[in-house]
């Protein structure tokens, strides 16, 4: 299962994959350059060379685009698969790969103090991390219910401490996490939650 995804509006013409990509490079520069207040739809389509019909055909504002953007930069996978370790790993290298990414920390970290000070931001992040935490936590839970999880662990803690590791290490520490980092990082976790003797 993947993580959920804002659509476009569906009205028109399909989409095109290329211009959708184009989009998100410029709104990406954009924000890192300018700010979440510098940014604005009709500098993100004179950038990617589209016309501003064709942006606003598929984001209605700039929240809208600005948290389908991230999504491009940030996307997980997020499996069930039965095996709780390789599902997190799945799940921590991914989203590691994406804060690797060109500009990525100057694209969180501008987004990040938009949203303390923009309540329409902050509702359409808060969208998106409800989200990916519920399909994360149903991982958790399921391992639960299967025994592979000992009674008693904060499902909705271990997520925060993935997670936030991991963006902690972008943001603080300047260096995108690496794929082994993050699986140390899942041990580490999971070293504590699991039954004694189990073998996830």
């Amino acid at each position: 299962m993947s993580a959920a995804k804002v659509e476009g509006n569906g009205r028109g013409r399909p989409r095109d994959p290329t211009a959708d990509q184009a989009i998100f490079t410029a709104a990406a520069e954009l924000i890192a350059e300018r700010g979440y207040d510098g940014f604005s739809m009709a500098a993100v389509a004179d950038r990617a060379g589209v016309s501003k019909s064709t942006v606003y055909r598929r984001w209605p504002d700039r929240a809208h685009l600005v948290l389908e953007t991230l999504m491009s930069r940030m996307r997980v996978s997020i499996f069930d698969s039965g095996d709780l370790r390789a599902d997190l790993y799945a799940f921590a290298r991914t989203l590691a790969v994406g804060m690797r990414a060109p500009g990525s920390r100057k694209l969180v970290a501008e987004l990040t103090l938009a949203v303390a000070n923009l309540p329409e931001l902050a509702d359409a992040f808060s969208r998106l991390y409800a989200q990916r935490r519920a399909d994360a936590n149903a991982i958790f839970e399921r391992a639960r219910s299967a025994g592979k999880l000992r009674a008693g662990v904060d499902a909705d803690l271990l997520v925060d401490q993935l997670s936030g590791a991991l963006h902690y290490r972008m943001l603080l520490r300047g260096d995108g996490p690496s794929d082994a980092y993050a699986e140390r990082l899942v041990d580490s976790i999971l070293e504590g939650a699991l039954p004694p003797g189990s073998d996830v």
